[in-house]
């Protein structure tokens, strides 16, 4: 286990009634809340603390990772519609549209991308460093980020990835750009300027790996480990790192890039023992 994870991940856990605390009751805030407290691994949040070198009960460090989770998970909520992946399960639960109605669903995932970016506007501090957030944030979301990914899932989706290089391209885009954003925004609160290009490049790579294991896992495991079907990108007709190298080759490539990670990480001009720790502890996850 990762130093400190359990302790960050129980106060992050219970900070969403802070984040959420002036939005109107609604339908949409039952759906915002249920959808934040859903679960999940909270890598991306964990990976600004890990790189801001700040105590786990800081708080402007919570609400810039927290703003963070927001933006992720507005994307899995979008994700997992009938228009997109149409998934009924995430997380070992309904889905958002399942457990609310597809309207509430894209309006809850509207507010959550919105309240993030308004959370960090009110964050006590510089206002260049504020500035430099929003940039990161929304240029790591945006058209020519996810948003990106997630076109290029849907052109996979009708069998426009021919090459593992495309579905490369898919992965850093649609995961890896909000790693790379976790990893800059934790180094932005470290006030550390430097090693950006080498810290997106970074978080790229993470983003790659960690959707290869998703291919793997869901190929390979079960719906009580992974909390979703491992038939979702079978039944959209997705293809995955594994139709190219096969299941044992697809491990081989995941122990490939962390071995890589394991590299660049240390070539960076100050270390980051956590950001190790991490990367680590992602090579051995079950899901």
């Amino acid at each position: 286990m990762i130093p400190m994870f359990d302790e960050f991940v129980q106060v992050f856990n219970g900070y969403s009634n802070t984040v959420l605390n002036d939005v109107v009751e609604s339908n949409v805030k039952d759906a915002m809340r249920y959808a934040l407290e859903a679960g999940g691994k909270r890598l991306r949040p964990f990976l600004v603390f890990a790189m801001s070198n700040q105590w786990v009960h800081e708080e402007t460090m919570l609400k810039l990772a927290y703003a963070l989770e927001m933006v992720h998970t507005y994307s899995l909520v979008h994700d997992d519609l009938p228009a997109m992946d149409n998934d009924d399960y995430r997380r070992g639960q309904l889905t958002t549209h399942k457990r609310f109605d597809e309207a509430t669903a894209i309006l809850a995932g509207d507010a959550l991308l919105t309240q993030a970016f308004q959370v960090i506007s009110l964050l006590d501090l510089n206002s260049d460093i504020v500035v430099s957030a929003i940039r990161i944030l929304s240029e790591a979301s945006g058209a020519n980020g996810m948003i990106l990914g997630q076109v290029l899932d849907i052109q996979n989706d009708t069998d426009h990835a021919n090459q593992i290089s495309d579905l490369y391209s898919l992965y850093a885009y649609k995961t890896g750009c909000l790693f790379s954003a976790a990893l800059r925004l934790g180094n932005l609160l470290n006030k550390n300027q430097e090693n950006e290009e080498h810290l997106d490049r970074i978080g790229k790579k993470l983003g790659i790996v960690f959707q290869i294991q998703d291919d793997y896992l869901e190929r390979t495991s079960t719906f009580d480990v992974i909390g979703k079907s491992n038939q979702s990108d079978l039944d959209n007709h997705k293809k995955t790192v594994i139709e190219f190298l096969g299941i044992e080759g697809t491990k081989m490539k995941i122990n490939e890039l962390y071995a890589e990670l394991n590299r660049d990480i240390m070539l960076l001009n100050e270390t980051y023992p956590k950001l190790l720790d991490i990367v680590n502890w992602m090579k051995d996850r079950i899901k």
